[in-house]
């Protein structure tokens, strides 16, 4: 009699567990206004099932990697071969949709399934890090990499007063993104504060070729405590690729006048 009630309590903590697996709110989970169904095809030649979405045909990969946020669910697409509870799912850390995930929403232990672009096959392609492959044979050596490549150059704000720090990314004369660094709660930046600016694959988009160099172009401005703008004097124009880190970049002040040195 012991051991049935011990076999039942072990069984729910195993289901709670496996509920767990995707937490965080289930309105992400929700299907669209008018959703789409998406059809599995399988492929008798060479034993793949794939699904088309949005011109890209995915093929069954990996599975979840210890657990993942609803957070982390960019958009519901629709649902596969006519079940609603089925349903598909595009992914905020994979900005290149190399993978889509399908759940079953309403099953306590089903567990979502990751689906990547064929395209990809004998690619080292970057991935989030909840996924994990399934080790599927039609997927060979095709690898996967948990951080994006990204060039990065380090700044010191030597000046007092400081609260924010703007700046606007250049590839290759071709404007690519602004960013911001400061600190959350609003505070001052203590002078000599040293900052790391990356610049990702993602956000340099086409204007850089993954395997070349390429040309930077960083322009600051600061804003002090008050709310006022100052723009930073000085562009700084360096030749990197992805992977590599330069330092020695600062942002100086003299008498109110803003300008980059470089400690070279």
């Amino acid at each position: 009699m012991k051991k049935s009630v011990l076999a039942v309590l072990m069984s729910a903590v195993f289901l709670m567990s496996g509920c767990s697996l995707l937490n965080g709110s289930k309105e992400a989970l929700e299907l669209p206004p008018n959703p789409q169904s998406f059809d599995k095809i399988y492929d008798e030649d060479t034993g793949d099932t794939t699904i088309k979405v949005n011109g890209k045909t995915y093929s069954y990969f990996g599975r979840l990697n210890d657990k993942m946020s609803n957070d982390s669910i960019r958009e519901c697409l629709g649902y596969v071969d006519g079940d609603k509870d089925t349903r598909i799912y595009t992914l905020y850390e994979d900005p290149y949709d190399s993978y889509i995930m399908i759940k079953h929403v309403n099953g306590i232990m089903d567990q979502p399934e990751f689906l990547r672009a064929t395209d990809t096959r004998q690619k080292d392609i970057f991935t989030p890090s909840y996924i994990k492959s399934a080790g599927y044979e039609c997927w060979g050596s095709s690898g996967m990499h948990y951080e994006m490549p990204a060039a990065s150059v380090g700044f010191t704000v030597n000046a007092e007063n400081i609260k924010l720090v703007n700046y606007a990314v250049d590839i290759n004369g071709e404007p690519a993104f602004f960013g911001q660094t400061g600190i959350l709660s609003g505070r001052v930046l203590s002078k000599g504060d040293h900052n790391i600016l990356e610049i990702t694959e993602f956000e340099a988009g086409s204007n850089a070729d993954k395997d070349k160099p390429f040309k930077v172009g960083l322009t600051f401005s600061v804003v002090d405590m008050d709310g006022t703008e100052y723009e930073v004097e000085g562009v700084y124009e360096r030749e990197m690729m992805f992977g590599a880190y330069l330092d020695g970049l600062e942002i100086r002040e003299d008498n109110g006048r803003y300008y980059l040195f470089e400690d070279v």
